[in-house]
């Protein structure tokens, strides 16, 4: 099973255009290479997950479903990742779909903040006195009056 991409304004017009051709609600889009990662990071089959290059394996995100991994991936950046086989989970080689920079470089991988949740960081600041992660809405109300950046970590919708 395949993720379906959520259209981005580029692609709306082709994707209604393939919809109709296809008899469907939403055409089915899959990556156009491979990316290998740890064989036990590949998320199940029917499942992705998001990959940022540069960090540590063990700090990646959980597993999620499908829909909220491009969602997220599309407002902050990272590689979206599924194992269209069971023999993809096995080898790691996976299929995916680039989104673009994310912003947790350059931070150490302890201080990233824990799955589902923000971390407001402040540029100049040692990482001991960064500010704890907490809620994003609470994170990015602070952001705005104190500046630096956000960081997300998605976690999981997968019950």
């Amino acid at each position: 099973m395949s993720p379906i991409l959520p259209p981005s304004s580029r692609w709306r017009p082709l994707l209604a255009v393939a919809a109709v051709l296809a008899g469907c609600a939403a055409p089915d889009i899959r990556g156009v290479s491979t990316f290998r990662v740890p064989p036990d990071k590949v998320p199940p089959v029917g499942q992705c997950a998001i990959w940022y290059p540069g960090i540590p394996p063990a700090h990646q995100p959980p597993p999620m479903s499908c829909n909220k991994a491009h969602a997220d991936a599309e407002s902050w950046g990272g590689v979206v990742i599924w194992a269209e086989t069971a023999a993809a989970r096995r080898s790691g080689e996976v299929a995916y779909v680039r989104y673009g920079n994310h912003r947790l470089n350059g931070v150490p991988p302890g201080m990233l903040p824990p799955p589902g949740r923000c971390r407001l960081w402040l540029p100049g600041r040692p990482d001991g006195q960064q500010p704890a992660p907490g809620d994003c809405r609470r994170i990015e109300a602070q952001q705005r009056t104190s500046g630096g950046r956000v960081l997300y970590m998605p976690g999981s919708d997968l019950r």
